[in-house]
């Protein structure tokens, strides 16, 4: 028998950016894999393809399904164009114990007929379900001890303290009667950490087998509470960066193929909301390829989801509303008509409930209060605003149009361009309000200059545009010079609580959503105040239903957490009501346009798209991607099938 087993130790040290090493004793088999059948049937502890003291499962390695581990290896090896003809392959593993198993990395020796190294394969496992096959090939002759040493890419997440972007270095020594295996991870140039296994081995036999499970016991169920166990003092105690886990990149990454308890659990409280959908067709694609089918069941063009992820439903019933967005941003899910299945859900939003409340109470409470620590103040709304505006000016100039209005247009005619729509809403500001050439105009929440050069540019009045945005400041500033129009327009960063002087209009173009509740009565007084007798103040606002405003002012949905902190949409009422109570405004009109809006979130999401590789240029990742593609979305499905809408308000001092 070739087999073996190796009693040993491995260690871990991290060197960059923060000294950290570990070491503890383990065992790990080296399996000829030939030899299994032999092994299942002489070896009464040891099992192959069924539960024994010890086990192999062909189900537990390399790509799904039951096909021999051998068979799996050698389709592996033809795709990555390895010509040797592989007769012999010798395995350095973990096997379940109890039927528990947990491998960070096997490895995979992979011998020619006159027993010549044609590859190695490091299989390697992430605690997330997911497992990566590295195929090691035309290594560097080996020095000394090592009979093979491999460079290549590190393309796989397994630690949340490591990126995913790095050189791994493999060293291997000849798994005869000593095994020794190092891996070396760089980042430019620099050595983050190393793992390595020194072990010694005896001859896989029956009492040798005995022997080793009774020496080591426990051995292969504390794998994973020693990853958390140092994964705590890493992040709490030596304050280690902790990163998300990307979107697997490569098409090699095998992803979690079965659910656990929880996510099975949590699956069956999904399904279980989704079937009161009666409004549309919807079907789940599985990873497993099955498909199950809720809603309308003579809809003849259902909507497809595909369930990438089983973290997918946990995050679901946990997190909610929140969740779900994030589990898109994550690639948890996917769909080839994204708005459809968002309009389909919004539409029987009233069937089901947001996630599971008992699961999700400790979740809902985090996030509101959150929420409620990025109130509006004077001192937060700068932290606010940058947040969203001053990601990059010239990632905007990719979706928004030429003046860089980022707010709803105006389409007369549905062939209407982005650009015309625009125009449009700023005629009907400049008409509604009766700008005039002789009237000094205070814009609350000026972003990059558009209406402002706009207005002077059309009436020739005097403009004072505030922002709190110090990327939209420049942009605005430097606009205002290439214009021309320095002696009419001035931006200036500012707060709406603290500018000063009197002005005959005001107008506000979607900025009271950041104002919040809190400050919306100071808003209208200040509106108030800054004008001059017989003054107008036209504002333009996001609002949402009234009466869905009471449920929405007690939690924190998806927008305000990733697109917009502190923001908050006031509904028509409160609105009213703020006005009425608070100041002498008569509300002389309100026009209506959320289709509008939705038909712009339409074009600022086709541009989105067709700038895919400038916003990775501009240094975006997919998750960033993803994220800007669903709120585009999930807005415009609420534009569209209602819920939320649009409106410019024209006020007037009696």
């Amino acid at each position: 028998m070739n087999s073996k087993i190796f009693t040993g130790k491995i260690k871990h040290r991290r060197y960059w950016p923060v000294d950290h090493d570990l070491s503890y004793p383990v065992y790990l088999y080296a399996f000829d894999l030939d030899e299994f059948s032999g092994l299942n049937r002489r070896y009464p502890l040891f099992g192959y393809n069924k539960l024994a003291v010890t086990s192999i499962h062909d189900r537990d390695y390399l790509q799904p399904g039951n096909l021999p581990i051998k068979e799996k290896l050698s389709e592996l090896l033809r795709r990555h164009q390895i010509k040797q003809s592989v007769s012999n392959i010798i395995m350095i593993t973990s096997a379940r114990y109890f039927n528990y198993v947990f491998n960070p990395v096997s490895f995979y020796y992979c011998y020619t007929d006159d027993h010549a190294l044609a590859a190695i394969i490091a299989e390697v496992n992430n605690t997330y379900g997911e497992r990566h096959p590295y195929v090691l090939k035309a290594g560097t002759p080996g020095a000394g001890k090592w009979i093979a040493t491999f460079q290549t890419p590190k393309v796989f997440h397994v630690s949340p303290f490591n990126k995913v972007e790095g050189i791994y270095r493999f060293y291997f020594s000849d798994p005869k009667d000593q095994l020794e295996i190092k891996i070396e991870l760089f980042n430019n140039n620099k050595k983050i950490m190393t793992a390595e296994f020194k072990g010694a081995g005896v001859p896989m036999t029956a009492v040798n087998h005995l022997k080793t499970i009774m020496e080591y016991p426990f051995a292969p169920h504390l794998s994973i509470p020693r990853i958390y166990a140092h994964a705590f003092k890493l992040f709490f105690k030596k304050k280690l960066s902790f990163n998300d886990k990307p979107i697997p990149q490569s098409p090699m990454t095998m992803k979690k193929q079965t659910p656990g308890i929880f996510e099975t659990l949590c699956q069956k409280l999904v399904f279980k909301a989704l079937r009161k959908i009666t409004i549309g067709g919807f079907k789940i694609k599985m990873p497993n390829q099955e498909i199950i089918s809720f809603g309308h069941p003579e809809d003849s063009h259902p909507v497809i989801m595909k369930i990438e992820d089983y973290n997918f439903f946990p995050r679901v019933i946990l997190d909610g509303e929140i969740g779900f967005g994030e589990a898109y941003m994550h690639s948890e899910w996917d769909t080839p008509d994204l708005l459809k299945l968002l309009k389909i859900l919004i539409q029987n939003r009233d069937h089901f409930s947001d996630g599971n409340l008992l699961l999700s109470f400790f979740t809902r409470i985090k996030e509101k209060t959150a929420h409620d620590g990025r109130i509006n103040s004077i001192k937060n709304t700068p932290e606010n605003i940058r947040a969203h505006y001053d990601l990059s000016n010239a990632f905007y100039e990719l979706f928004l149009d030429n003046q860089m209005m980022y707010s709803c247009g105006i389409f007369e005619q549905p062939d209407d361009s982005l650009e015309k729509s625009q125009e449009q809403k700023m005629m009907r500001i400049l008409t509604q309000a009766d700008i005039r050439e002789t009237h000094h105009i205070l814009e609350i929440g000026c972003g990059w200059g558009g209406f402002a050069v706009f207005a002077a540019q059309k009436t020739g009045c005097h403009v004072t545009g505030i922002t709190v945005s110090k990327a939209q400041y420049d942009r605005a500033c430097q606009r205002i010079i290439d214009e021309g129009l320095g002696d009419r327009v001035t931006i200036k960063l500012q707060d709406y609580r603290h500018i000063t002087g009197k002005f005959d209009r005001i107008v506000s173009i979607e900025m009271i959503e950041a104002v919040g509740p809190q400050f919306f009565s100071t808003y209208f007084k200040r509106g108030q105040a800054l004008l001059k007798p017989g003054g107008r103040m036209l504002f333009q606002s996001i609002i949402i239903e009234d009466k869905r405003y009471k449920n929405y002012c007690k939690e924190r949905d998806w927008i305000q957490k990733h697109i917009f902190p502190g923001g908050h949409l006031p509904c028509l009422k409160i609105l009213k009501e703020t006005i009425s109570e608070h100041t002498d405004f008569h509300i002389s009109n309100v026009h209506h346009m959320g289709a509008d809006y939705a038909v712009t979130l339409s074009h600022w999401r086709d541009r989105f798209l067709s700038n895919k590789e400038n916003i990775v240029r501009l240094g975006f990742d997919e998750i960033f991607f993803r994220k800007w593609i669903y709120y585009f979305s999930i807005c415009e499905a609420g534009f569209t099938v209602g819920g939320i809408d649009d409106i410019q308000v024209s006020l007037e001092l009696v």
